[in-house]
């Protein structure tokens, strides 16, 4: 019997440190999950890590996205911790932007939630349908094949222009926030609401009471847009335009013979005196009247300038080289602002003929 004793002390003992390191591992695990689950943790150099979560990802494979990208530290044991914190599902496809440090919890909830990256891409005035395309397409949304086809789609704006053969003109200037995967034929949809949104039944109630049609006056503002940069002469390039249409003149718009041109290919960034004798519709030199559709996409200053222009008798205007516009009543005094504002600065700049010895 006494020989027993020291056996059941060694298992004791054993037991006991048996147990003892038992309550070490389960402390050094729990102090393991601990700091992974609550230490914020960035580990991409640049300031923000877009991420790109595939449909269908698993919790696994989207913790292994996120540790190779930086966004959570590496942990065996990552995906089950998650599960116990209740994240183990519904998790969101798209692109996040991480541009802080975030917990994993944090991390995987922006996920859950949806907050995914939009792309933001800016649509300027005035630009014409091509040139938009192309800036989509920069942006890695779909191909100009899409959005040509997309384009020739009139529906959208048939009750207010049944003579539309393309959207030119109803593709509103904006800044468009858009998600990863976004198609042509959506975007193209969207920007021709944005102009039915932000234009509205009063405005086409107001093109009516003018006695315009909607493409007319669409077609107007888009030469106010390329005519001008400055938002305060938008009436008064519109006054100048409304009095030689009601005179008869032609409007003699250089924007429309670049449109001309940049339809045949033959636009280079440079006007010569025989493009203004080129012969399409859109030449406003050579053919009175507005040209037959919009040669861009106006915003909505031109907009309601065409159709709330300046009350003024100018006929004419000419860049100051300035950003603005000297405005004339009659071809003398405008000839002298040509003299002024174009001729003379050239002749000044010119340097001087050097004298034969």
């Amino acid at each position: 019997m006494r020989g027993s004793v020291p056996l059941r002390r060694v298992l004791l003992r054993a037991t006991m440190a048996t147990a003892l390191l038992l309550m070490v591992a389960v402390a050094t695990l729990a102090a393991r999950v601990w700091l992974w689950v609550s230490l914020p943790y960035r580990g991409y150099g640049a300031a923000s890590a877009v991420v790109d979560i595939p449909a269908g990802t698993s919790l696994r494979q989207a913790l292994r996205i996120l540790e190779e990208r930086g966004i959570v530290r590496r942990f065996s044991l990552a995906a089950p911790t998650l599960r116990a914190f209740g994240r183990g599902s519904g998790l969101k496809a798209g692109e996040y932007d991480f541009s802080r440090p975030m917990t994993p919890v944090e991390a995987i909830d922006k996920i859950i939630g949806g907050d995914v990256y939009v792309h933001r891409v800016t649509v300027l005035e005035g630009l014409r349908s091509e040139e938009i395309f192309g800036l989509f397409v920069r942006a890695g949304f779909g191909t100009e094949e899409e959005f040509v086809a997309a384009f020739g789609e009139t529906s959208p704006i048939r009750e207010i222009d049944d003579r539309a053969v393309d959207l030119e003109g109803y593709l509103f200037p904006d800044t468009y926030g858009l998600q990863k995967g976004t198609k042509p034929r959506a975007i193209v949809a969207l920007l021709v609401s944005r102009f039915l949104e932000v234009m509205g039944p009063s405005w086409v109630e107001v093109v009516r009471n003018r006695g315009l049609t909607v493409r007319e006056a669409v077609t107007l503002a888009s030469l106010i847009e390329r005519e001008t940069a400055v938002k305060e002469e938008d009436p008064l390039v519109a006054s100048v335009f409304h009095n030689r249409l009601r005179l008869g003149m032609r409007l003699q718009c250089d924007p429309t013979v670049i449109y001309a041109l940049a339809m045949r290919n033959r636009y280079d960034g440079n006007i010569r005196r025989e493009d203004l004798r080129i012969d399409s519709l859109y030449n406003t030199y050579r053919y009175k009247g507005l040209t037959p559709g919009p040669i861009g996409n106006p915003g909505a200053s031109a907009l309601r300038a065409a159709v709330a222009p300046a009350e003024s008798d100018y006929l004419y205007f000419v860049s100051m080289n300035n950003g603005r516009h000297a405005f004339s009543k009659s071809l003398a005094e405008h000839n002298r602002a040509v003299w002024q504002y174009q001729k003379k600065p050239f002749l000044v700049r010119r340097p001087a003929a050097r004298k034969s010895s």
